[in-house]
């Protein structure tokens, strides 16, 4: 049975310095495994409303559908689950189209949490209130599910540092296998699947808007955002002291290669991880990936994931001299 908790939506205080931070690693863009006053609270709403990407959309707003309504989750994913549990999976998960659902507010906020949960924790706490919402009409299991996640957000945050990390993922996985017969995104959220059978659209939206909460960046950038600061955007030279990330990064490129079930989108994924593997073959000077990921964001638009334009996640790439080095 699911556990009565009392929430955090009353709570009158949202920081705007931290909605402020969201904004900016979300334009950007993995844990490895509210307001004092209405003005304040129409200016927060305001720094949301400007975050909004062209691709998946502002992390900030969750899907439009209510957690009543029923939506196409459960055909998406060939299920016999229940409509109220299929439609708080699809809210939260974002199938079939991937578009700025509740899981990515969730692992932006998890990412940053370590260091600006401190500083306002009712902020992160409405996060879990999110999360009971959506669920607040599915079965007790889910329910369930729901609320343990959301109790992270309740006490971790605060604890800043010293937040774990590894109860958040248990929780993350927890809702992903009450929506596994539900959403196609919870069900690879737990692991890979078979080669060939991830919707174009779930890869896209995690190569271009997804944060890097549970790979092993760790952090809240996107994939494309931490890519750069690999092999650039523009030509740039390797850092060697990255090789690690390197090899990790090509890894994960490999598994999303494998697994897409789209040939375009599999064939512009090998361009991006070419820099990777030449770096690892030792060819570490990098033409960079504005043309590789160009062609991916061409070939996600004609199989219906409208990717953001490269500037909107580049997070302020650092500048390069003329030798290409940071």
């Amino acid at each position: 049975m699911p556990r009565t908790t009392s929430g955090s939506g009353t709570a009158d205080r949202t920081d705007v310095t931290v909605l402020i931070r969201q904004c900016r690693s979300w334009s950007s863009r993995p844990l490895r495994r509210t307001a004092r006053t209405t003005g304040v609270l129409l200016g927060a709403s305001l720094l949301l409303a400007g975050c909004s990407v062209a691709g998946g959309g502002d992390p900030e707003e969750t899907s439009t559908a209510a957690p009543g309504e029923s939506g196409p989750a459960a055909a998406d994913a060939t299920t016999t689950a229940e409509p109220e549990l299929a439609a708080a999976c699809q809210q939260f998960w974002g199938d079939p189209d991937y578009t700025a659902p509740l899981s990515r507010v969730v692992l932006d906020r998890a990412a940053t949490a370590p260091e600006a949960g401190p500083s306002d924790p009712f902020f992160y706490a409405t996060t879990g209130d999110e999360v009971e919402t959506t669920f607040a009409e599915a079965p007790a299991d889910a329910q369930a599910a729901a609320t343990d996640l959301a109790d992270w957000f309740r006490s971790e945050p605060e604890r800043g540092p010293d937040a774990d990390l590894d109860a958040f993922a248990a929780a993350w996985d927890g809702v992903a296998g009450a929506c596994a017969d539900s959403s196609l995104a919870a069900t690879w959220a737990l692991g890979p699947g078979e080669d060939g059978t991830k919707p174009a659209a779930l890869t896209c939206a995690d190569v271009f808007d997804t944060p890097g909460t549970l790979t092993h960046f760790a952090n809240a950038n996107v994939l494309t955002s931490n890519m750069f600061k690999l092999v650039g955007r523009a030509p740039r030279t390797v850092p060697a002291d990255r090789m690690e990330d390197v090899q990790d990064t090509a890894d994960l490129l490999s598994t999303e290669i494998a697994a897409v079930d789209d040939e375009a989108v599999r064939e512009a994924l090998i361009q991006v991880r070419a820099p990777f593997q030449d770096a690892l073959d030792g060819d570490t000077w990098s033409e960079g990936l504005q043309d590789p990921l160009t062609e991916l964001s061409t070939a996600c638009d004609a199989a219906g994931y409208a990717a953001p334009e490269l500037g909107e996640t580049d997070g302020g790439e650092p500048a390069e001299d003329s030798e290409g080095l940071v």
